[in-house]
C-alpha cells in the first residue's frame, strides 16, 4: 500500500536526519546546532524567564531549539521521532503529529510553546495553531520562525505548505499580540545558506513571538 502525500512528506523529512554515513550524519546535527543559538536570539527567548516555564517544542526533531534553554519541564512532540530513534537520543521526545498533541490533558499547561522550521511540516497548519493557543496558558508565548514560502524558495518533497507572516497573524492575532517580529520584506530576514535567485544565500524567512492575550476554552 503507498504513502499518502502527508507521509511521504515524513520519509522525505526523516531521510534528511536519517543519513546512512555517521560523519554526514553528524555534519547535518552540527549545521543545525550551530544556527540554534541565533534562532533564540532573533525570536527573544534569550530575554524570557525560560528555567521557570513548562516549555512544548513542536517539530523539533532530534536537534530542538530549546536542548540550548533552561526549562522548568519539556516535552517535545514530533511524527517522526520513533524513527530518529534510531540513530539519535531523543529520550523525552513524543512520536506524536503536532494535531494531536495533548487533547484535555495539556490545556493551559505551557508558557512557552516553539514551533521552527516545523509549522510547514504538518499536516493542517489550522488545526496545529487551533492546538497550540489551547495548550498555551493565558499570558503565554508562542515563538515560530518558519522559512516564507518554503515550497518556494527551497523546493524539495517534505516542504509542501508554503506560509508568510500574514498568515500567521491572520490566525494568531485573534488571541495574541505580536510583541516581536522580523520578516524579510521589512527586514530581509533570511535563515540557512540556500543561495537564492537574487544572488544572495538564505531563504527569506520570519521569526515572531506572540504572546496569549485570551484564555483558552
Amino acid at each position: 500500500m503507498g504513502h499518502t502525500p502527508y507521509e511521504d512528506q515524513l520519509v522525505a523529512e526523516v531521510a534528511t536526519w536519517c543519513i546512512a554515513d555517521p560523519a554526514a550524519r553528524e555534519e547535518k546535527l552540527l549545521r543545525e546546532r550551530i544556527r540554534h543559538p541565533q534562532l533564540i536570539k532573533d525570536l527573544l527567548l534569550d530575554r524570557l524567564p525560560t528555567a521557570g516555564m513548562n516549555v512544548l517544542e513542536v517539530g523539533g526533531g532530534p536537534e530542538p531549539v530549546s536542548d540550548l534553554l533552561p526549562f522548568k519541564f519539556r516535552i517535545v512532540v514530533d511524527p517522526c521521532t520513533d524513527e530518529y530513534r534510531k540513530h539519535f537520543a531523543v529520550p523525552d521526545h513524543l512520536n506524536e503529529e503536532a494535531e494531536d498533541m495533548g487533547d484535555s490533558d495539556w490545556h493551559g499547561v505551557f508558557d512557552l510553546i516553539i514551533c521552527t522550521n516545523a509549522l510547514d511540516h504538518v499536516r493542517d497548519t489550522s488545526m496545529v495553531l487551533s492546538r497550540i493557543y489551547r495548550c498555551l496558558k493565558p499570558g503565554g508565548y508562542f515563538a515560530v520562525m518558519c522559512a516564507e514560502n518554503n515550497a518556494i524558495t527551497n523546493p524539495h518533497p517534505c516542504h509542501v505548505i508554503n506560509l508568510t507572516p500574514a498568515d500567521l497573524h491572520r490566525s494568531c492575532d485573534q488571541w495574541a499580540e505580536a510583541v516581536w517580529e522580523l520578516n524579510f520584506q521589512k527586514d530581509d530576514y533570511r535563515y540557512g545558506w540556500a543561495e537564492q535567485p537574487d544572488g544572495r544565500c538564505g531563504q527569506p524567512a520570519f521569526a515572531i513571538l506572540f504572546r496569549k492575550t485570551v484564555g483558552y476554552e
